[in-house]
């Protein structure tokens, strides 16, 4: 491991820089793509854009929500770590401990739209957004996450409680 990989992010917690990148691991993928090897199949197509088994929407699909004033409920499912060291937030989002989802779960209105985002749109928001699914919220993940946001110029805000 190269220690200037995680210095600017970590500081010297090589630890929770570990722990975060083992967290971002896909193992499911991981293993279909052992699977596949060991069996010679051709590897999955592993890209997380890629799949339309989960509810999405864009950035500007969100915007026009937002403009249309729909009501639309917006999650900032970033790790814990990672918001540790960011202060910003989408306008309008709140952020929720997304490994704690069946602890505020309750805080959502069922019958609101629920919009889901992380930093870039893969795993964490996903998941996310499909146990808000499986619960009956009618949830999307935002395709790109925040960074999506923020380069289409949207709105930020500055979180004002730690995490």
């Amino acid at each position: 491991m190269y220690e200037h990989a995680y210095q600017m992010d970590f500081g010297v917690n090589a630890t929770a820089y570990i722990d975060t990148f083992f967290r971002n691991i896909n193992w499911e993928g991981v293993l279909r793509r052992i699977e596949s090897a060991r069996n010679d199949q051709p590897l999955p197509n592993e890209d997380p854009s890629a799949t339309t088994d989960m509810p999405s929407l864009s950035v500007e699909e969100l915007a026009a929500q937002i403009a249309n004033g729909n009501g639309v409920q917006i999650v900032d499912a970033r790790p814990r770590e990672h918001m540790s060291r960011h202060m910003d937030l989408m306008a309008g989002a709140t952020w929720l401990d997304p490994d704690r989802v069946a602890e505020w779960i309750a805080q959502l209105t069922l019958n609101k739209p629920v919009a889901v985002y992380c930093s870039y749109g893969f795993d964490v928001g996903r998941n996310v957004t499909k146990t808000l699914i499986e619960r009956g919220f009618n949830a999307r993940y935002i395709r790109g996450g925040v960074s999506a946001w923020y380069a289409a110029g949207g709105a930020r805000v500055m979180r004002l409680e730690a995490c």
